[in-house]
């Protein structure tokens, strides 16, 4: 979508750190959206620099390069950099690896369109594994109320498959270096704040669960900084924010490999 200046508006952020293959299966994936939004990726310090195409389709792609690996929410602070300065109305994200359905994009720019008061949107996601066979669907609350209650326990939507508006970012602030790798997690919070939350109840992502990503590397770190996200926002009249920390401690003594195996038989 273009706005009244001819300009688009919309702007697709996607980090990455030593993974030029994963990128360019995510961006093949797009190159055939005739959806107008443009491209940016960081390049989180990558020991060889990753390089890609000018383009993807008929979608311009911009290249940021940060000159050392500093983590993840400090390459999509940089992203955001860019996406305010350009003026863009919306930002979507994307990982490595990950690919947006056919018609993903336009159905969220849509949806915020229609539902000036939502600050994010999400959708479901079709997990795989490294070799693409699919594993599960992950299915998220669709209105705010259920997002919330979820949000004291998991978050309730997914970071590689939302769609910001930039004017609700502006107020909220971009990604915090506290909650390392929960930096999603304490945004969602935060925009929730004075904005209501969505997700379209369609798995329009291709998410990979990667026995060697950040979601199964680092989940330790994950979990502790859920708990100091849960622990900034308790409110001690809610039994779901006491039920969320007793979530995430017990989450901790179990490992992440029986957890995906227990979702790819409960959640297929």
């Amino acid at each position: 979508m273009t706005g009244a200046n001819g300009c688009v508006e919309t702007c697709v952020l996607i980090p990455v750190w030593q993974d030029r293959d994963g990128l360019a299966r995510t961006l093949g994936a797009m190159a055939d959206d005739r959806f107008p939004f443009d491209v940016l990726v960081v390049d989180d310090g990558s020991t060889d620099p990753v390089r890609c195409d000018p383009t993807c389709g008929a979608h311009p792609v911009t290249m940021i390069r940060l000159p050392r690996n500093r983590g993840i929410e400090h390459a999509l602070n940089a992203g955001l950099g860019h996406v305010l300065e350009r003026g863009y109305r919306y930002v979507a994200r994307l990982d490595c690896g990950d690919l947006p359905l056919p018609g993903r994009i336009e159905r969220q720019v849509r949806f915020l369109e229609a539902a000036p008061d939502v600050a994010i949107v999400g959708t479901w996601a079709r997990c795989v594994n490294d070799a693409g066979d699919y594993l599960f669907t992950l299915r998220f609350p669709q209105d705010d109320a259920a997002i919330r209650r979820k949000h004291r326990y998991v978050p309730g939507l997914l970071h590689p498959t939302v769609l910001i508006r930039v004017a609700a970012l502006r107020d909220a602030g971009v990604y915090s270096d506290r909650y390392r790798t929960a930096e999603d997690y304490d945004l969602f919070v935060r925009l929730g704040r004075n904005h209501r939350l969505a997700n379209i109840p369609e798995a329009l992502t291709e998410y990979v669960v990667s026995a060697g990503g950040t979601t199964a590397l680092r989940r330790r770190r994950t979990l502790i900084s859920r708990l100091g996200v849960q622990r900034a926002n308790f409110d001690w009249r809610d039994p779901h924010a006491s039920l969320g920390i007793l979530r995430t401690v017990a989450l901790m003594a179990v490992p992440f490999r029986w957890l995906t195996a227990a979702k790819s038989v409960l959640w297929r």
